[in-house]
């Protein structure tokens, strides 16, 4: 692996090429590079250096790719490998060419076609996830991903969990190393603000606040700052959809409102539950758009 001017010092015997800095969030360095024991590109992530040290940032890195090893579906970003880099773990990771839904909300208005095209494909990732035992906990914009070809990809299982470990926990049986962050304020159920233990009904309240957000322009419990966004999950109610964006479906308004329950027992109960919803919508929607218009009668 060639040196840059980021983190990569060593060369994993020189199996990385081409190595480029394409990103970096709060928990990890995103390089693209080519595998030359596969000739394909990759994505490797490392993690950002942490006050905890080395140990801590390598276990959490190896604790998202034991709940990306458990995960496969073509909706979920694919784990290739885990590697060592002058000792820093590095996870091998499919390397995806296109956008987040962050970039492409930030583009513009979404028809209802593409809407609900990315909402069901996220929604397969998601029953994936859950049927793996597992609880995501960071499903946002920003991590999810749509390729050039159409595919949506959910990303960043950093802070993913077993079902029904505490919110805070792992995805490994390994409890030495509890990552503190809750994920994003602006996407974060009401049970996990309270640190409850950790269900996918939580991962389905985030997705009907990225529904809401793809539906109207705007997420449901903006606030100016993060301790009034947290007030708001809590307390606030959203501004209907059909107020802010009345040419969506009236049913796909009446899915997102139902996902934001406060409760996660009034929410629907699984991603099976909500995807037979939303392709439901997608039928009406499609049937509407095929139906002929009345022709205009003359004076």
């Amino acid at each position: 692996m060639q040196r840059t001017t980021d983190r990569f010092t060593s060369a994993a015997d020189g199996r990385f090429q081409s190595v480029t800095r394409i990103g970096a969030g709060g928990m990890g360095i995103v390089y693209a590079a080519i595998d030359t024991w596969t000739a394909r590109p990759v994505a490797l992530k490392m993690a950002r250096p942490v006050r905890s040290g080395r140990r801590a940032a390598n276990d959490q890195l190896r604790q998202e790719a034991a709940a990306l090893s458990l995960v496969d579906d073509r909706h979920v970003c694919e784990l290739h490998d885990v590697v060592n880099d002058a000792g820093c773990v590095c996870l091998v990771l499919e390397r995806l060419v296109g956008e987040s839904l962050q970039a492409r909300l930030a583009r513009g208005r979404m028809s209802n076609t593409e809407l609900l095209e990315v909402a069901i494909q996220v929604t397969i990732a998601l029953g994936a996830i859950h049927s793996a035992g597992l609880v995501h906990q960071d499903i946002k914009p920003a991590n999810i991903f749509v390729t050039r070809a159409g595919v949506v990809k959910v990303l960043d299982f950093g802070i993913a969990v077993r079902a029904g470990e505490p919110s805070g926990g792992s995805a490994t049986r390994d409890h030495q190393a509890r990552p503190s962050v809750l994920g994003s304020p602006n996407y974060v159920s009401p049970e996990r603000l309270m640190r409850r233990m950790a269900d996918s009904r939580s991962d389905l309240f985030s997705l009907g606040i990225v529904l809401y957000e793809m539906a109207t322009g705007v997420p449901p419990f903006a606030a100016d700052t993060p301790v009034e966004m947290v007030l708001n999950v809590l307390e606030a109610r959203p501004v209907p959809v059909c107020d802010l964006a009345p040419d969506r479906p009236r049913a796909l308004a009446a899915l997102v409102h139902s996902l934001l329950a406060r409760r996660p027992e009034d929410r629907c109960q699984s991603a099976g539950a909500v995807l037979r919803q939303l392709r439901a919508i997608r039928r009406s929607t499609d049937a509407g758009a095929a139906r002929p218009r009345p022709s205009a009668v003359a004076a």
